[in-house]
Protein backbone atom coordinates (compact mmCIF):
# COMPACT_ATOMS: atom_id res chain seq x y z
CA UNK A 1 0.00 0.00 0.00
CA UNK A 2 1.44 3.42 -0.91
CA UNK A 3 2.69 5.60 1.92
CA UNK A 4 0.31 8.28 3.25
CA UNK A 5 0.83 11.79 1.97
CA UNK A 6 2.60 14.38 4.08
CA UNK A 7 0.05 17.14 4.70
CA UNK A 8 0.99 20.75 5.39
CA UNK A 9 -1.83 22.70 7.05
CA UNK A 10 -1.17 26.42 7.36
CA UNK A 11 -3.54 28.93 8.94
CA UNK A 12 -3.00 32.54 7.86
CA UNK A 13 -4.33 35.45 9.93
CA UNK A 14 -4.36 38.81 8.15
CA UNK A 15 -2.59 41.50 10.12
CA UNK A 16 -4.75 44.07 8.32
CA UNK A 17 -8.10 42.89 6.88
CA UNK A 18 -7.68 45.49 4.14
CA UNK A 19 -4.71 43.49 2.86
CA UNK A 20 -6.79 40.50 1.70
CA UNK A 21 -6.53 41.28 -2.01
CA UNK A 22 -2.76 41.73 -1.86
CA UNK A 23 -2.33 38.51 0.14
CA UNK A 24 -4.47 36.47 -2.25
CA UNK A 25 -2.58 37.78 -5.27
CA UNK A 26 0.79 36.90 -3.72
CA UNK A 27 -0.51 33.56 -2.50
CA UNK A 28 -1.80 32.55 -5.93
CA UNK A 29 1.57 33.44 -7.46
CA UNK A 30 3.19 31.27 -4.80
CA UNK A 31 0.82 28.39 -5.52
CA UNK A 32 1.59 28.45 -9.24
CA UNK A 33 5.26 28.09 -8.35
CA UNK A 34 4.64 25.36 -5.76
CA UNK A 35 2.67 23.21 -8.20
CA UNK A 36 5.80 22.82 -10.32
CA UNK A 37 7.98 21.58 -7.45
CA UNK A 38 9.03 17.96 -7.00
CA UNK A 39 6.82 16.08 -4.59
CA UNK A 40 3.86 18.48 -4.74
CA UNK A 41 0.59 16.60 -5.20
CA UNK A 42 -2.37 18.89 -4.48
CA UNK A 43 -3.66 21.71 -2.29
CA UNK A 44 -6.83 23.42 -1.11
CA UNK A 45 -6.88 27.04 0.04
CA UNK A 46 -9.98 28.49 1.70
CA UNK A 47 -11.13 31.70 3.38
CA UNK A 48 -13.34 31.51 6.47
CA UNK A 49 -16.82 32.84 5.78
CA UNK A 50 -17.51 34.01 9.34
CA UNK A 51 -13.93 35.16 9.99
CA UNK A 52 -12.74 36.60 6.65
CA UNK A 53 -9.37 37.53 8.15
CA UNK A 54 -8.57 33.80 8.38
CA UNK A 55 -7.28 31.63 5.52
CA UNK A 56 -6.37 27.96 5.65
CA UNK A 57 -4.30 26.06 3.11
CA UNK A 58 -3.87 22.29 3.03
CA UNK A 59 -1.02 21.04 0.87
CA UNK A 60 -0.32 17.39 0.07
CA UNK A 61 3.22 16.20 -0.61
CA UNK A 62 4.75 12.86 -1.52
CA UNK A 63 7.22 13.05 1.39
CA UNK A 64 8.25 15.51 4.13
CA UNK A 65 11.86 15.61 2.89
CA UNK A 66 10.73 16.90 -0.51
CA UNK A 67 8.73 19.65 1.16
CA UNK A 68 11.72 20.56 3.34
CA UNK A 69 13.87 20.89 0.22
CA UNK A 70 11.37 23.30 -1.27
CA UNK A 71 11.20 25.29 1.97
CA UNK A 72 14.96 25.72 1.90
CA UNK A 73 14.95 27.21 -1.58
CA UNK A 74 15.62 30.89 -2.16
CA UNK A 75 12.29 31.39 -3.93
CA UNK A 76 10.30 29.89 -1.07
CA UNK A 77 12.14 32.03 1.46
CA UNK A 78 11.40 35.16 -0.59
CA UNK A 79 7.71 34.27 -0.75
CA UNK A 80 7.61 33.53 2.99
CA UNK A 81 9.18 36.91 3.76
CA UNK A 82 6.46 38.63 1.71
CA UNK A 83 3.72 36.66 3.47
CA UNK A 84 4.97 37.46 6.96
CA UNK A 85 4.54 41.15 6.25
CA UNK A 86 0.84 40.52 5.64
CA UNK A 87 -0.14 37.56 7.84
CA UNK A 88 0.69 35.61 10.95
CA UNK A 89 1.15 31.93 10.13
CA UNK A 90 0.41 28.83 12.22
CA UNK A 91 1.69 25.54 10.81
CA UNK A 92 0.29 22.10 11.63
CA UNK A 93 2.36 19.42 9.82
CA UNK A 94 0.30 16.28 9.53
CA UNK A 95 0.04 12.86 7.92
CA UNK A 96 -2.80 11.97 5.57
CA UNK A 97 -5.12 9.32 7.01
CA UNK A 98 -8.12 9.25 4.70
CA UNK A 99 -9.18 10.66 1.33
CA UNK A 100 -12.59 10.00 -0.21
CA UNK A 101 -14.14 11.48 -3.34
CA UNK A 102 -17.78 11.36 -4.33
CA UNK A 103 -18.61 9.26 -7.37
CA UNK A 104 -20.45 12.28 -8.75
CA UNK A 105 -17.83 15.02 -8.59
CA UNK A 106 -20.16 17.85 -9.60
CA UNK A 107 -20.62 18.84 -5.94
CA UNK A 108 -16.91 19.63 -5.80
CA UNK A 109 -16.93 21.82 -8.88
CA UNK A 110 -17.27 25.59 -8.85
CA UNK A 111 -18.13 27.21 -5.54
CA UNK A 112 -19.73 25.43 -2.64
CA UNK A 113 -18.30 25.42 0.84
CA UNK A 114 -15.32 23.71 2.44
CA UNK A 115 -15.86 22.76 6.07
CA UNK A 116 -12.57 22.68 7.98
CA UNK A 117 -12.84 20.68 11.20
CA UNK A 118 -10.13 20.51 13.87
CA UNK A 119 -10.57 17.53 16.14
CA UNK A 120 -8.96 16.82 19.49
CA UNK A 121 -9.36 13.13 20.19
CA UNK A 122 -10.43 12.29 23.72
CA UNK A 123 -10.68 8.54 23.12
CA UNK A 124 -8.51 6.01 21.30
CA UNK A 125 -6.98 7.29 18.06
CA UNK A 126 -7.69 4.04 16.22
CA UNK A 127 -11.34 4.14 17.26
CA UNK A 128 -11.65 7.77 16.16
CA UNK A 129 -10.12 7.05 12.77
CA UNK A 130 -12.50 4.15 12.28
CA UNK A 131 -15.49 6.26 13.29
CA UNK A 132 -14.48 9.09 10.97
CA UNK A 133 -13.99 6.64 8.10
CA UNK A 134 -17.51 5.25 8.67
CA UNK A 135 -18.90 8.80 8.76
CA UNK A 136 -17.05 9.83 5.60
CA UNK A 137 -18.23 6.77 3.70
CA UNK A 138 -21.83 7.49 4.75
CA UNK A 139 -21.45 11.18 3.89
CA UNK A 140 -20.14 10.28 0.44
CA UNK A 141 -23.55 8.80 -0.35
CA UNK A 142 -25.38 12.03 0.50
CA UNK A 143 -26.43 14.73 -1.94
CA UNK A 144 -24.02 17.65 -1.99
CA UNK A 145 -20.89 15.77 -0.90
CA UNK A 146 -17.75 16.52 -2.93
CA UNK A 147 -14.74 15.06 -1.14
CA UNK A 148 -13.10 14.79 2.26
CA UNK A 149 -9.59 14.51 3.64
CA UNK A 150 -8.53 13.61 7.18
CA UNK A 151 -5.00 14.19 8.48
CA UNK A 152 -3.34 13.38 11.81
CA UNK A 153 -1.25 16.16 13.33
CA UNK A 154 2.41 15.43 13.95
CA UNK A 155 2.68 18.18 16.58
CA UNK A 156 -0.73 18.41 18.32
CA UNK A 157 -1.37 15.51 20.73
CA UNK A 158 -4.67 13.94 19.71
CA UNK A 159 -5.01 16.46 16.91
CA UNK A 160 -6.67 15.75 13.55
CA UNK A 161 -7.88 18.04 10.77
CA UNK A 162 -10.54 17.34 8.17
CA UNK A 163 -11.51 19.36 5.13
CA UNK A 164 -14.75 18.41 3.40
CA UNK A 165 -16.23 20.04 0.33
CA UNK A 166 -20.00 20.37 0.18
CA UNK A 167 -22.45 22.03 -2.18
CA UNK A 168 -23.60 24.27 0.69
CA UNK A 169 -24.25 24.51 4.45
CA UNK A 170 -27.52 22.56 4.27
CA UNK A 171 -25.63 19.54 2.96
CA UNK A 172 -23.08 19.33 5.75
CA UNK A 173 -25.69 20.11 8.41
CA UNK A 174 -27.68 17.11 7.23
CA UNK A 175 -24.55 14.96 7.44
CA UNK A 176 -23.87 16.18 10.95
CA UNK A 177 -27.30 14.94 12.06
CA UNK A 178 -26.30 11.38 11.15
CA UNK A 179 -25.57 8.67 13.74
CA UNK A 180 -22.14 8.22 12.16
CA UNK A 181 -21.17 11.81 12.97
CA UNK A 182 -22.57 11.43 16.49
CA UNK A 183 -20.19 8.47 16.90
CA UNK A 184 -17.27 10.70 15.86
CA UNK A 185 -18.20 13.34 18.43
CA UNK A 186 -18.24 10.74 21.19
CA UNK A 187 -14.50 10.32 20.64
CA UNK A 188 -13.35 13.89 19.96
CA UNK A 189 -14.00 17.56 20.53
CA UNK A 190 -14.31 19.60 17.36
CA UNK A 191 -13.94 23.18 16.15
CA UNK A 192 -15.56 23.93 12.80
CA UNK A 193 -14.65 26.61 10.29
CA UNK A 194 -16.97 27.02 7.28
CA UNK A 195 -15.00 28.50 4.41
CA UNK A 196 -15.14 29.50 0.77
CA UNK A 197 -12.68 27.96 -1.72
CA UNK A 198 -9.95 30.34 -2.90
CA UNK A 199 -7.78 28.02 -4.99
CA UNK A 200 -6.97 24.35 -5.25
CA UNK A 201 -6.38 21.30 -7.37
CA UNK A 202 -7.39 17.70 -6.86
CA UNK A 203 -4.58 15.93 -8.64
CA UNK A 204 -5.43 12.51 -10.12
CA UNK A 205 -1.99 11.41 -8.90
CA UNK A 206 -3.07 11.79 -5.27
CA UNK A 207 -3.71 8.45 -3.64
CA UNK A 208 -7.33 7.76 -2.84
CA UNK A 209 -7.85 6.02 0.50
CA UNK A 210 -11.28 4.51 1.09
Amino acid sequence: MPAPLFTVINTFLLKDPAGAEDFERRFLDHVRWMRAQEGFRAHQAVRATERPEVYVNLGWWAAPDLFKQVMASETFQEHAKEFHRLVDVTADPSLGILRIDAEDTRAADGGGVVLVERFTVTGEAEAFEGAYRAYAQAAARLDGFGHTDLAKSLVRPGGYSAATRWSGPAAYRAAHRSPEYAAVLKLADVETLPASPVAGNRSPEVIRHA
